[in-house]
């Protein structure tokens, strides 16, 4: 920590106790490889069953519009890379020149999912697409120096990478009956105190069963492909493409996806660190390149505009750890937003049930853990992709 200032050196020791550890971001977990492929992350497509949507014009990348020319030289910007599909936007945006454009030398820094919020706050990383999730808000409450600033993946129509599955032989046996059949049953998270937790909660209601009524186990998510195979495991809030995978191994049957189970639900958002909440115009240009990244992923990816899709898949196949083309044609899409504008309510909503569950500490103003400004600002010059 040296040549740190006092405060961020309290602030990197609050951090460093692995309050974090246990964050989920959207779509990922560190992770072996699955023998089908190498991923750790879900790969964004369509549903296997899903006929291709038209293209919407809507959500084709916007030109700039007329601006002030950017800064020369171009202003720095480091982003934790954790090899994720949700990812997409940033990875597009510097692939397509987007970034660049914009003025922005983007620079991307591998760390572990855990060390992304401790990297923007000492200052290693400026951005960072976070879970939104009890340990970010415990930790935002002992004063952590970011803000979300726009969308990092949510639960979307056709694109939630996160929902249901349950062991196929349960299934075909009839001792699966829908969520009031699974009391006691053992059931795999990739993690505690995060999204899942609030959504699997939200599922079991609907059998009249809460959260605490199942034996959960917390699993990594491609160890859940082998806990399956051996029986060890029930069911799972799971994550793509590893249920594509299992299904395809005739080891699960997939059930609602995250829009079925709580729509619209913040996910994961984008994190400003110091360097660009205090450089507005930066802030700015970094995302006007962004949300341009994103809206070539919702077209292609979402959209299903065969043109788009060719170009943004290649480009996710080098970034992330999903390596087969057939994954990104198979399995469902994570849900990016064309105008990523986070669902702020959600984030307050799930303050409760971390609060009431006991994974926060204390509750926080969520509201003060959020700026849109810059990204309502970048959608204002882009023109909004109407959806």
């Amino acid at each position: 920590m040296q040549g740190y200032s006092p405060a961020r050196r309290a602030m990197l020791r609050l951090l460093g106790g692995g309050a974090l550890l246990a964050g989920f971001t959207a779509a990922c977990a560190p992770a072996a490889p699955a023998p089908t492929s190498a991923p750790n992350a879900q790969a964004p497509v369509a549903a296997p069953t899903q006929a291709a949507a038209p293209a919407s014009g809507a959500t084709a990348a916007a030109a700039p519009t007329a601006r002030t020319a950017p800064p020369s030289p171009p202003v720095t910007a480091r982003i934790t890379d954790i090899q994720i599909t949700s990812a997409a936007g940033s990875y597009i945006a510097a692939e397509k020149g987007y970034f660049a454009e914009e003025g922005i030398q983007a620079e991307f820094v591998p760390v572990g999912t855990a060390d992304q919020v401790p990297a923007v706050v000492s200052g290693s990383a400026d951005a960072a697409g976070a879970a939104i999730n009890a340990f970010l808000y415990n930790a935002f409450a002992r004063g952590l120096p970011v803000k979300i600033v726009a969308d990092h993946g949510a639960n979307l129509p056709n694109a939630s990478a996160g929902g249901w599955a349950v062991r196929k032989d349960l299934v075909d046996s009839g001792a699966y009956q829908g969520p009031a059949s699974v009391r006691g049953w053992k059931v795999a998270l990739g993690n505690a105190g995060s999204t899942p937790d609030v959504a699997l909660d939200r599922f079991l209601q609907t059998g009249g069963l809460r959260y605490e009524d199942v034996d959960l186990t917390i699993l990594n998510f491609p160890d859940q492909i082998a806990a399956f195979a051996n029986k060890v495991i029930d069911a799972a809030y799971w994550q793509e493409p590893f249920t594509t995978i299992a299904v395809e191994r005739g080891l699960v049957v997939r059930g609602p996806i995250g829009y079925d189970v709580y729509p619209n639900q913040q996910i994961a958002g984008v994190l400003f660190g110091d360097k660009l909440l205090t450089d507005r115009e930066a802030g700015i240009r970094y995302l006007r390149a962004y949300t341009r990244g994103v809206r070539d992923y919702v077209k292609g990816l979402i959209d299903r505009d065969p043109a788009m899709f060719d170009q943004v898949v290649p480009i996710l196949i080098e970034h992330t750890t999903v390596k087969d083309r057939s994954l990104f044609e198979k399995s469902i899409p994570s849900g990016l937003k064309a105008d990523p504008i986070p669902n702020v309510q959600s984030m307050i909503d799930d303050q409760e049930w971390y609060l009431a569950h006991g994974f926060q500490n204390q509750r926080i103003n969520v509201a003060d853990l959020v700026d849109l400004s810059l990204i309502e600002e970048a959608i204002r010059q882009l023109g909004s992709a109407g959806r």
